[in-house]
């Protein structure tokens, strides 16, 4: 399997390596006095099939998602 297949238009990516702009989203949730829970999936293709990859995704997205999370 294609591990960059989408499902139907998009391709799920670890946070850092899409298109998401990850201080926008976090400021329009702040600007709107959301406080809740955020859940972000490990989804993505190129880190599946081994332990080290998962926690190599798991490694990558929290260090990007560090500066928001209290």
């Amino acid at each position: 399997m294609d591990p960059l297949a989408g499902h139907g238009l998009q391709i799920p990516r670890i946070p850092g390596l899409g298109d998401m702009e990850w201080s926008k989203f976090f400021a329009a949730l702040t600007a709107v006095g959301y406080d809740y829970v955020v859940s972000i999936e490990h989804e993505d293709r190129v880190f599946e099939g081994s332990e080290e990859l998962v926690k190599r995704g798991f490694y990558l997205a929290r260090d990007v998602l560090k500066p928001y999370i209290h």
